[in-house]
């Protein structure tokens, strides 16, 4: 498919959600249904790779599209939707990453205690090329090891392919907090999985 062909999916799709969002703030409430079913499974696995377990994703997804909906009439139409609630559902999971921090007094090695774990086969994009049960054992628990901040950045810019400046701007920090974030993140991986991954094939 040629470039002017998805540049037209793509419009059409943006009319689409426009339509359906001018719906729901008339007071359609079947309108922003329709924004759930489109963009929910986009939103959880976002929300699985900051929180890393299901229950908490779960919660994210539903406290996502509640701050959606009751920020609705905010949303400039000038700019694509999905950005938009991207960022609402990244700020949702730091947020309650730092609270659960808080309360817990843990560093986030011990956050995930209640036995939940997360399937990294199940993203819709992989961050490595995993080879074996092993190193997906091996994963989960480096991704654990890494502080939420870090992981967050790292996530955004190697598995969702986000500019330095798209971080910043979705997290609300400078580009320079982004380049040195991202640079711990990665230097961590780096001894987490040195006896594990092959330097060639993975992006770290």
């Amino acid at each position: 498919m040629g470039s002017k062909a998805v540049q037209k999916m793509d419009s059409k799709n943006e009319k689409d959600v426009l339509k359906y969002v001018r719906r729901s703030l008339s007071g359609d409430a079947k309108a922003f249904e329709w924004i759930i079913r489109k963009y929910q499974k986009r939103i959880y696995f976002t929300a699985l790779q900051v929180v890393m377990n299901h229950d908490d994703a779960d919660d994210m997804l539903q406290d996502t599209f509640i701050k959606a909906y009751t920020k609705l009439d905010t949303y400039n139409e000038s700019f694509p939707f999905y950005p938009w609630l991207y960022r609402i559902a990244i700020n949702t999971c730091l947020n309650h990453q730092k609270k659960k921090a808080r309360l817990r007094a843990l560093s986030l090695d011990d956050l995930d205690g209640n036995g939940h774990q997360v399937d990294l086969a199940e993203s819709p994009t992989q961050m490595f090329d995993m080879e074996g049960s092993e190193l997906v054992e091996k994963l989960k628990g480096a991704l654990k090891k890494i502080p939420y901040e870090q992981r967050t950045v790292f996530i955004l810019r190697v598995n969702d392919g986000l500019s330095y400046q798209e971080i910043s701007e979705t997290m609300d920090i400078s580009m320079g907090t982004v380049m040195s974030r991202l640079s711990r993140a990665r230097d961590k991986l780096r001894i987490l999985l040195e006896d594990y991954v092959k330097t060639n094939d993975i992006e770290v």
